[in-house]
């Protein structure tokens, strides 16, 4: 019975390390594509600028506008790395929580198993 519990409980391990390596590929792959996003931008705003040269105030809007775009795109990405820690944070209770409970569970068959049954009189 005990090979049991540990079976299960290596399983449950397992799974939660394959969710959180999961997630965190994932997380990883959305953070490098707003990374990528982020450093075309800044080759995109860099082009810009070159290109405006004396049309500043034609150019002046879409200065701004870029520069509306690059703030939005750092707060995404800051954002982001909030919500990942977050989310592996959770991940982690989550997956303690869940080994807590089969322990405790598993301690309640093994003492049935070793005292038997409670003597109830009715």
């Amino acid at each position: 019975m005990t090979r049991e519990l540990d079976a299960r409980i290596e399983e449950l391990r397992a799974r939660r390390n394959n969710t959180i390596r999961k997630t965190e590929a994932e997380l990883a792959e959305m953070q490098a594509e707003l990374e990528r996003q982020m450093t075309a931008f800044r080759k995109e705003v860099a082009a810009e600028a070159n290109r405006i040269g004396g049309l500043m105030q034609v150019t002046g809007r879409r200065v701004v506008a870029a520069e509306k775009r690059q703030a939005k795109l750092e707060a995404d990405l800051a954002i982001l790395g909030k919500e990942s820690g977050r989310l592996l944070r959770k991940l982690r209770r989550l997956g303690l929580g869940v080994l807590l409970g089969n322990v405790l569970l598993g301690g309640a068959f093994i003492s049935l198993a070793l005292w038997g049954p409670p003597f109830w009189p009715y």
